[in-house]
């Protein structure tokens, strides 16, 4: 895999997805997941397609059952796996103490298109205008190297709001149009009403591809073991 190519990864995965390692007799895999909402499954195909574009792959996007919660409920989702050694540049840059971090060194690497996949991932729009945005770390500090990275992309100034569970951060309505404006031609085609202030066309969200899969009940439970090797 070339330098592009771990970019293009990085970009895709900066705000969601996990990797987790695995050892085995031959040396070891890296596996990624990739899930979504079953009503969100647009955007997961549009993330795969463009995994996809990176290392090929006859992974699919299945329907998943996740644990019972207090509740003993369960939720459908849709999920997205897949195992590759290919991956391992990536996770090494994504996780370099074991565990995810955003870093300096790996912010650098990515441009206007992985802060498209950041906004189009966590931008909550606001009934003023402005937007809170999720999926920016854990803590304080990776949220401050992700703000600060988008002032340098799109010149937009934004705080950090630490009254969440985890770090978000508000743009006022002015300096989140400065984004919209700056990235609005990378944005996927399924969250454009988060780049040019539309409203929320559901059409635009749901796939007939990925919903005729669930109508069909495949489900996978979570004691399951799934490997997809690309």
């Amino acid at each position: 895999m070339d330098a592009a190519d771990v970019r293009g990864l990085l970009g895709l995965l900066v705000g969601d997805g996990s990797l987790v390692p695995y050892r085995t007799p031959s040396g070891g895999y890296i596996q990624l997941t990739l899930t979504a909402g079953a009503t969100e499954s647009a955007f997961l195909e549009e993330k795969v397609d463009e995994f996809k574009q990176f290392i090929f792959t006859r992974a699919k996007i299945v329907p998943y059952k996740t644990k019972p919660r207090n509740s003993g409920k369960s939720t459908q989702i849709l999920r997205f796996r897949v195992s590759t050694n290919k991956l391992r540049p990536v996770y090494n840059l994504l996780y370099p103490i074991g565990e995810k971090q955003l870093t300096r060194t790996t912010l650098d690497l990515l441009g206007a298109q992985a802060a498209a996949w950041l906004w189009a991932e966590g931008a909550k729009p606001m009934k003023d205008g402005s937007v809170l945005l999720s999926r920016v770390g854990s803590t304080f500090e990776e949220s401050q190297l992700i703000a600060n990275w988008l002032t340098m992309l799109t010149g937009a100034e934004g705080s950090i709001d630490e009254a969440y569970i985890r770090p978000r951060i508000f743009f006022k309505t002015d300096q989140a149009q400065k984004i919209r404006e700056t990235l609005k031609n990378y944005a996927p085609k399924s969250r454009i009403h988060l780049f040019n202030k539309e409203l929320w066309d559901v059409s635009a969200i749901r796939s007939s591809r990925t919903e005729l899969q669930l109508g069909k009940g495949i489900d996978q439970s979570e004691g399951e073991k799934e490997k997809a090797m690309a």
